[in-house]
């Protein structure tokens, strides 16, 4: 008989909110980079179009480790990228640790407001891996499993 597989998905909603975010912050500066170089003037697109080309750049950095769904599977974690849709497999004998998930652009103070607008003090874990991948997982609530 198979194992049972968890899984856990972003909400309907989150995964709207998050191609929401991927248009207004990859796709729009293009656009407009594009617009710039098609009908400003060559001061004005010079300027424009490469700094929304880099604005682009470092967004989709930055939005590189987003993650669509993680399972378990016995004694495998899988996963899938957002952005990239690659599929990702890492052994869970090669965990070496679990943090809890803040962020490190605040400080304690600023974390600890953020915790009590969230209600929780659990905002998810990075999980650190042997070879130095890290998985961020942000508690998201009820997840489908099966």
């Amino acid at each position: 008989m198979d194992s049972p597989v968890a899984r856990v998905r972003l909400r309907p909603v989150l995964a709207v909110m998050a191609m929401g975010c991927m248009t207004l912050f990859l796709v729009v500066p293009l656009v407009v980079a594009l617009a710039a170089l098609l009908f400003a003037p060559a001061e004005v697109s010079v300027w424009v179009a490469p700094l929304a080309v880099l604005f682009v750049g470092f967004i989709g950095y930055a939005m590189s480790s987003s993650v669509q769904w993680v399972e378990l599977d016995a004694d495998t974690l899988r996963w899938r990228g957002l952005l990239t849709r690659r599929f990702h497999e890492k052994p869970v004998s090669e965990l070496v640790d679990a943090l809890p998930l803040h962020s490190q652009l605040m400080g304690s103070l600023e974390n600890a407001i953020m915790d009590a607008m969230l209600k929780t003090s659990n905002r998810g874990y990075e999980l650190r891996f042997r070879d130095v991948t890290k998985l961020g997982l942000v508690r998201g609530g009820h997840g489908r499993t099966g």
